[in-house]
């Protein structure tokens, strides 16, 4: 099983991304502007999604994207994390979630976003 922990500093403007699924984790931290996440937040509303609607990257540090799994609502969440820009390296994880899971993860990164709660979990469907 596997799952994504994000914190958002508003003051600053800085996610943090720590991943893991099994054995396998990874880290990063970025800069990301209030908007580029609130747009982030709005289009995670939409209904069906598209893979190429939802993206949220800052370049070479932290990329999370959401995308279908299949036809029946099923969706992957994919983390791509480093802990340096130049890194060569970087921890891929791809966690199996579904709208429901995905609307309430929203609703907390918006509250993350406005500085309201500082930790949010995403866990991965053990379905």
């Amino acid at each position: 099983m596997g799952k994504l922990v994000l914190t958002f500093n508003p003051e600053w403007s800085i996610l943090d991304a720590s991943v893991e699924h099994g054995h396998f984790r990874g880290h990063g931290d970025a800069y990301f502007p209030t908007d580029e996440v609130s747009e982030f937040i709005a289009s995670l509303q939409a209904y069906p999604l598209k893979r190429s609607d939802l993206a949220l990257r800052s370049p070479g540090l932290i990329s999370i994207s959401v995308f279908p799994a299949d036809g029946v609502g099923h969706l992957f969440v994919q983390i791509e994390v480093a802990e340096e820009i130049d890194a060569r390296g970087f921890a891929r994880v791809r966690l199996r979630t579904d709208y429901a899971r995905l609307s309430r993860f929203a609703n907390q990164l918006s509250l993350m976003a406005k500085g309201e709660v500082s930790e949010i979990i995403l866990e991965e469907d053990k379905a």
